[in-house]
């Protein structure tokens, strides 16, 4: 080695410890002094613009920005698909309700309808067979017969006797429209006698309390009624026998 290059090596830190031949070395010494700078240079707005304007800049911003607006806009499909289904749902729920709705009105309307079309036919055909009451026996008979499997009905022509019986001899008008009660109060008023006219409305406050009560009529009150009905008609056909009538 000359003394020259043992000089080179010797400046040379980048080759201290190392087993390198001469050539290798000198190369090696001249890399290490070709350093880079110590200190970052300031780009200016100018350069910044130039180095954005670059091609591969360009491409990058276009790609995120479509990247962006692909997102976007997956996102507001996702929400209004979402929001249109559900709106679809409800509505379709709400309109399903409505047609229900509508359809039973309709049925409750036409129902209705024939109930009142029976009834304006019914009440001229009842207004024309008003009620005609027999003789008091005939609806005695009838409570007789009716009385053990219907003592409703066989305590009303229990009561249907007792009217006719008074209607025959004029102690009450065949008024249809007055209630029991009336009825038994204008008894004095008629002629009828004190206890005729007691016994009367005794009978008439029992049929209307035990008539017209949601409880079922029992057959032994319905049986002592019609004894006490007789008894009634047996009172007014002895008010009619009397010589001052």
């Amino acid at each position: 080695m000359t003394l020259a290059l043992w000089l080179v090596l010797a400046s040379c830190p980048a080759a201290e410890g190392l087993t390198l031949e001469p050539a290798q070395a000198a190369t090696l010494c001249a890399l290490a002094e070709q350093r880079a700078p110590t200190t970052a240079t300031a780009l200016s707005p100018e350069s910044l613009q130039a180095v954005y304007a670059r091609d591969e800049f360009k491409r990058a911003h276009q790609t995120q920005r479509a990247d962006l607006l692909r997102r976007l806009r997956a996102l507001l499909s996702k929400l209004f698909e979402t929001s249109g289904a559900e709106t679809y749902s409800n509505a379709t729920r709400v309109a399903v309700l409505v047609l229900a709705a509508l359809l039973i009105v309709a049925v409750v309307a036409r129902l209705a309808g024939r109930r009142l079309a029976r009834r304006a036919v019914d009440a001229p055909a009842a207004a024309e067979r008003p009620l005609v009451l027999e003789d008091p026996s005939v609806h005695l008979a009838e409570a007789e017969r009716l009385v053990t499997n219907d003592p409703r009905a066989g305590a009303r022509e229990g009561l249907l006797a007792m009217l006719a019986a008074l209607e025959r001899q004029r102690l009450a008008r065949p008024d249809r429209v007055k209630t029991n009660r009336e009825l038994a109060r204008e008894l004095p008023e008629r002629g009828a006698p004190a206890a005729l006219a007691e016994a009367v409305r005794a009978q008439l406050e029992w049929f209307d309390r035990a008539f017209y009560s949601l409880e079922p009529l029992e057959l032994a009150g319905a049986r002592a009624f019609l004894e006490r009905a007789r008894a009634v008609v047996a009172q007014v056909a002895a008010f009619a026998a009397e010589p001052n009538r």
